[in-house]
Parts: C-alpha cells; sequence; structure tokens
C-alpha cells in the first residue's frame, strides 16, 4: 500500500497538479486504487494496516455534483486515510452527526454552484460551533481562498492533491 498504490497516487496528484496529466488519467488511476483498496479493506478493519486518519467528505446542501468531490474521496482514500463520504446534498445535521461517530475527523465540504456557497458558510459555522476543534477543508471551482478566510474554513486547497499534502502535514 505505502510503497506501491500511495506512491502511485502521490505521483499522479503531482503530474495532475501541474497539468502533466489530466481527469480522465486520475479517474482511471483512482478507480484502479479503488478496486485495490476493496481488496485490502479486511487488513485496515483488522488492524494490521495503520490508517493515517478520517476524513469526512460531502457536497453542501442544495448541491448535486460530486465528480469532484469523488476525486477528491478517492485521492485521499489512496493516501492511505480513511474516508467517510456523506454523498451530495448534505445538510448540516448530517455533517455534524458523522463528526460526532468520528471526533477526530477532518472535515472536507464541496461546492460547485456559487448559490450553494452561502450552505457551506452555514455548515462550516456549525461545525465550528459545536466541534470548534475540527479541521474543516472547503474546496470547488468556485470557492476561494478569501471565501475560506471570510467563513473560518482552516484551509481551501484548489485541488486533491493539495489537500492531501496538507493532510499528510498535519497528520505527521
Amino acid at each position: 500500500l505505502t510503497k506501491g498504490l500511495i506512491v502511485g497516487m502521490e505521483k499522479i496528484g503531482i503530474k495532475f497538479k501541474a497539468n502533466q496529466v489530466f481527469v480522465p488519467q486520475v479517474l482511471m488511476s483512482a478507480k484502479a486504487m479503488s478496486t485495490a483498496m476493496k481488496h485490502l479493506k479486511p487488513f485496515f478493519n483488522s488492524g494490521s494496516v495503520r490508517s493515517k486518519g478520517q476524513f469526512i467528505i460531502g457536497t453542501v446542501e442544495g448541491d448535486l455534483h460530486d465528480i469532484g468531490k469523488n476525486l477528491v474521496a478517492m485521492m485521499v482514500e489512496g493516501n492511505g486515510y480513511e474516508v467517510i463520504d456523506l454523498g451530495v446534498d448534505v445538510k448540516t445535521d448530517r455533517f455534524l452527526e458523522a463528526i460526532k461517530q468520528h471526533p477526530d475527523a477532518y472535515v472536507g465540504m464541496s461546492a460547485l454552484l456559487t448559490t450553494t456557497m452561502t450552505n457551506m458558510a452555514q455548515i462550516n459555522a456549525a461545525i465550528k460551533s459545536a466541534y470548534p476543534n475540527v479541521i474543516t477543508f472547503i474546496g470547488g471551482a468556485p470557492v476561494t481562498q478569501a471565501f475560506a478566510t471570510q467563513i473560518g474554513a482552516d484551509y481551501y486547497t484548489e485541488g486533491p492533491q493539495e489537500l492531501v499534502e496538507v493532510l499528510n502535514k498535519l497528520s505527521a
């Protein structure tokens, strides 16, 4: 896992960030990783392979887009984290319940529509109010660092590789 699959996903992520490969190649790599992870999951569950941590992810309420979220989830899982994927159109209480069940998890929120960014702000505020120590990440096409700062999110990342790099620094 750490010497083959994760290294491969890291290389794909770096090439994607540098525009040397594109979404189809990343999706093919992520699919291969996902297939391999299905075979490795029993070892994670048995405790013989140690997870780097947990990452809750969802597309915020009102937004049904999932390609970016799925790409991030696959890259994060491919780099050794347990991913709790809440899906799309995720309401505040669903994020809060997931955090209650996984209190040490990092939380990622995605939005593709500018109209759903207000929901992202509300969800982040609720998370910070109920769980002030939980680290939140936001991303998506219309999302910016300025918006992340404005709503009090801990991190904004432009893509999956940058997010994985930040996660790896935080969990080191």
